[in-house]
């Protein structure tokens, strides 16, 4: 089965890189500068998952826009062509032998897994929740074609598209339209692995116009050596153990910088709007980057920015599903009115001096005094790219001070300048190479990389009872379930939304390809729970966690009016009674699992 998910893999990466070039050069060209050959493939990624997203949503997907960006802003996607000339097929095969590294660095060059890939599945991320949700939303778009993260939606019927970053799933969809293994395998074997080479290969893109000896190209190699195994201190971690909105935030920010840098404002306008696109949270740096550098872009880049923002708006007003808001738990008033409060400004205080105060920040400024030392030197304040990030980063931390009490998300806009860090240091480190300070380059490679990630050891996952997913695989038939999860005596593990799903029996959802949803019951203690969290947390928590099913009718006639198959009871669960007479499907330590049949009868 691995075999084939790898050799899937390299037909994908070179599928990609034809039809980048194919919408860009008009050909597949002998030799590009290795930032136009990753813009072919960038360009070809997005392309094809974007029209894949299309036919199978019927229109109903952000990346519909994506198609359009490429049709508004072509031309400026291939001015990196005149530069220094890589070979073409040297570079796909480079891609494939990167993407093989990647893959198995991420399990630690644990070969056994090609044999068993799902016991190494919480070393590459250690999250079961988020393994959980990320694979449920790739089977929902990959089997109903709807872009939504609420599951509840199999309860109380689809309505609409999510605020979210879906191309990673829709690229997983793609590959399972091809081979139609569990997602899970799909998204930590296929979609991680390529994600963290597209990252790599903008890290690369940054350095290669600077290899013209065989010491600098040594160099060169440490660095991407110590960015895809080492990480840094204080900074990073390596590549190969990115999560996955690093993964996705990252290689965008290097690229978009990259591109400013060399003064391809255009470019970089581009590369932040598909960014847009994937994630909504790069939003408001495009806007940042249209007012500082004002004087740099044409008026009809102008003109094209506004169309999109029009058509981002309209999408989600004509699109978005009606659901109870799970991103602010007050108005908008209310949220506008406390921004000026007291309590508000000193939040906003303490978030910047914090801010100001940690290690990020060092690198954002040794970056600021080498690209914008002549400025600084003059006492002169003008727009450039030390400016600019110096501002995205103060910005989204000012953001996130704002939001922090609103939204259990905010902490991403947080996530966003830690990443502009690592930018930051990647360039900090392209600066010294192309100054040709390489012992003082090799100095902060020795005091800033971290070698405890090579000997950390790969862990497999061996409290999984495969009996279990075995049995749920036969009754299931391939269909989607629905189940309740009972066990009224559980809280909540943490704040944060996802854990109010039962997360921890959910592993056993890829018995039927994730397409066993599992509901709690009775959510007597979550409700209790929320008091242990921050004041904060609370008021949104008390919104999001309410009753799925009304508790004024017994347990047996919700089984019925909703088409429950499948019901999780603790053993010592007051629900344990209703089904005395029934023989459970399994049982686990904790647990008895019974399955009630097709459940075809619907409230």
């Amino acid at each position: 089965m691995m075999c084939f998910v790898l050799l899937l893999s390299v037909f994908f990466i070179v599928l990609f890189y034809v039809i980048g070039s194919l919408l860009l050069l008009y050909a597949v060209k002998s030799k590009c500068s290795f930032a136009q050959h990753v813009m072919n493939f960038f360009i070809g990624f997005m392309m094809v998952v974007s029209v894949y997203a299309i036919i199978k949503s019927g229109g109903k997907t952000i990346l519909s826009l994506v198609p359009l960006v490429y049709l508004f802003f072509r031309a400026n996607l291939r001015v990196f062509e005149g530069r220094k000339g890589y070979s073409t097929w040297k570079f796909i095969a480079g891609v494939v032998g990167l993407f093989m590294a990647l893959f198995f660095l991420q399990i630690d060059f644990q070969f056994d897994a090609l044999g068993d890939p799902f016991s190494y599945l919480s070393f590459i991320h250690p999250y079961p929740g988020e393994r959980y949700i990320y694979s449920t939303i790739m089977s929902i778009a990959h089997y109903e074609g709807v872009e939504t993260v609420s599951i509840e939606s199999f309860i109380t019927g689809f309505t609409g598209v999510s605020v979210y970053h879906f191309v990673e799933f829709w690229l997983g969809s793609l590959f399972k339209s091809f081979y139609n293994v569990k997602s899970d395998i799909v998204l930590f074997y296929f979609v991680f692995p390529l994600f963290k080479t597209f990252t790599m290969l903008t890290i690369i893109s940054v350095f290669s116009e600077e290899v013209s000896s065989k010491k600098v190209f040594v160099l060169v190699l440490c660095i991407l050596l110590c960015f895809s195994v080492l990480g840094f201190l204080w900074i990073t971690n390596p590549i190969s153990k990115y999560h996955l909105r690093d993964m996705i935030m990252l290689p965008m920010l290097v690229f978009a910088f990259y591109s400013l840098y060399h003064g391809k404002y255009s470019t970089a306008l581009v590369l932040l709007i598909f960014a847009s696109i994937e994630y909504i949270l790069f939003i408001p740096v495009v806007f940042l980057t249209l007012v500082l550098f004002y004087n740099r872009f044409k008026r009809d880049d102008y003109i094209k920015f506004m169309m999109f923002i029009v058509l981002y708006v309209l999408f989600y007003f004509c699109f978005r599903e009606d659901i109870a808001n799970k991103y602010f738990d007050v108005g908008e008033e209310k949220v506008w009115f406390s921004i000026v409060s007291g309590s508000k400004l000193h939040e906003v205080y303490r978030v910047i001096l914090l801010a100001l105060l940690t290690y990020p920040i060092r690198l954002i400024i040794a970056l600021c005094a080498l690209v914008s030392f002549q400025v600084l030197k003059k006492k002169m304040i003008i727009a450039d790219i030390g400016l600019w990030i110096l501002s995205f980063f103060l910005g989204y931390h000012l953001l996130y001070a704002i939001a922090s009490d609103y939204s259990l998300d905010a902490w991403q806009f947080k996530q966003i300048a830690v990443n502009l860090s690592v930018v930051a240091f990647i360039f900090v480190l392209f600066e010294l190479v192309r100054r040709r300070m390489y012992a003082i380059c090799v100095v902060v490679l020795l005091l800033q990389s971290d070698y405890k990630y090579p000997f950390g050891g790969a862990k497999k996952n061996d409290n999984y009872d495969f009996a279990l997913e075995q049995k749920l695989g036969v009754v299931s038939k391939g269909k989607p379930i629905k189940g309740f999860f009972v066990d009224e005596n559980e809280g909540l593990p943490e704040k944060w939304a996802l854990f109010y799903y039962p997360t921890r029996a959910t592993d056993y959802a890829r018995s039927n390809d994730y397409r066993m949803y599992l509901f709690n019951y009775d959510i007597s203690r979550f409700k209790r729970s929320i008091s242990m969290f921050e004041p904060s947390a609370q008021p949104i928590l008390n919104r999001i966690i309410k009753p799925l099913f009304p508790m004024n009718v017994d347990l047996q006639t919700n089984i019925r009016n909703y088409g429950v198959s499948i019901v999780w009871v603790n053993k010592k669960s007051k629900y344990l009674s209703v089904f005395k007479d029934k023989k459970p499907l399994h049982e686990l330590e904790s647990y008895y699992i019974f399955y009630l049949g097709d459940g075809t009868t619907k409230g």
